[in-house]
């Protein structure tokens, strides 16, 4: 069954890592984190050091007792909101200082009026002990989020467009005729999946070392980018990634155009987008029932379950549970996949629910 999966797998890979789209959109990646990662820096290049032209400041020595005491005017050319306000609290902090000598009050006493309650907090959960740290995990776990569900969007939609794209030139009509359909659905998942991984290791690793001149987003990567966290990351991805591009290779292999294909997944794409706005609902409340319940759901569980895990104590049979429970699907779905695969990679058509109901009539 699985003859000729090495040359399929090494032949797609291949293909992909010599692709202009490959190197095009790692390059342009690559820039967007190194822009985002130096955004302070860059922003300093722009900023306009010129002070105001003219600065008139008055006193009037008649009602300083019972005014202001000081005025000012600034003229210029366009407005200067910074530097206005930086005088107006200057001027202020003179005009308190000679209050405060004038009503014979002493200082001291205006100082502690003004110094905060000192107040610590401590958290329990699993996101941090203090609020430094507790900002940098949400930070983090909003940014693999973002990674997981563009990263799963994107190379599943490759692996349905490479799938239709064969088929509609007839090129899978060679394969197959060599290759068994459920190996060649493998061999591309396999492929893209190494791709994947290949191009989201470049990424985390320029970010990472992009990252180290910017003082926030260093603290994000030393209070949460642990060992630990890159384990979950990456079992979560990689489950999330097999179940859903399974999904996405059955369906790319039911139509015949590469139009049809992004109309076919659809499906698949918007409970994505539903596990994501879960998640980001469960940012802020990952103690919520809701939360706990889609964690368990294998369509929702590589985002939601992994949220839980950097954000809170989950305990370890619920994490071994909803890994199982990937599994299985996985299992299920390739399963039934392969059958309707096996059907679809040879079958053409223009309408979508005509090759579906052939299709099942073939299986029956």
């Amino acid at each position: 069954m699985f003859h000729n999966f090495g040359p399929l797998y090494s032949f797609t890979l291949r293909s992909k890592l010599r692709s202009k789209a490959f190197l095009i959109s790692t390059l342009l990646t690559i820039l967007f984190i190194f822009g985002f990662t130096n955004i302070d820096r860059i922003l300093s290049n722009f900023e306009d050091t010129d002070s105001a032209q003219a600065v008139l400041v008055t006193e009037n020595a008649e009602v300083v007792a019972f005014i202001d005491g000081y005025s000012a005017r600034v003229l210029s050319e366009r407005p200067e909101t910074e530097f206005t306000t930086l005088l107006q609290t200057a001027l202020r902090e003179v005009r308190n200082a000679e209050l405060i000598e004038t009503s014979n009050i002493d200082p001291a006493v205006v100082a502690s009026l003004n110094e905060p309650v000192p107040i610590e907090e401590s958290y329990l959960g699993r996101g941090g002990e203090n609020s430094d740290e507790l900002f940098s995990s949400f930070a983090f776990v909003y940014v693999m989020l973002m990674l997981l569900y563009v990263s799963i969007i994107t190379y599943g939609s490759m692996i349905s467009t490479e799938v239709t794209t064969e088929k509609s030139s007839r090129v899978m009509e060679l394969i197959i005729s060599t290759t068994h359909p459920v190996t060649h659905m493998l061999a591309k998942i396999s492929a893209i999946g190494t791709l994947a991984l290949f191009q989201i290791g470049i990424f985390l690793g320029f970010g990472y070392f992009s990252a180290r001149s910017n003082e926030m987003a260093q603290s994000v990567i030393d209070n949460a980018g642990n060992a630990r966290a890159v384990l979950y990351l990456l079992t979560f991805f990689a489950l999330g990634y097999l179940l859903y591009a399974a999904m996405f290779a059955v369906l790319g292999s039911l139509v015949s155009r590469v139009e049809e294909s992004q109309q076919m997944t659809m499906p698949v794409i918007m409970l994505l987008v539903a596990g994501f706005l879960a998640a980001m609902f469960g940012l802020n409340n990952p103690d919520a029932p809701l939360v706990t319940i889609l964690s368990f759901v294998p369509f929702f569980t590589p985002m939601l379950m992994f949220l839980r895990v950097m954000l809170v104590d989950v305990p370890v049979w619920e994490v071994a549970l909803s890994i199982g429970i990937m599994l299985g699907s996985i299992g299920v779905i390739l399963w039934v996949g392969s059958k309707f695969y096996r059907g679809g990679v040879l079958f053409y058509g223009n309408n979508a629910m005509k090759q579906w109901r052939q299709i099942l009539q073939n299986r029956q």
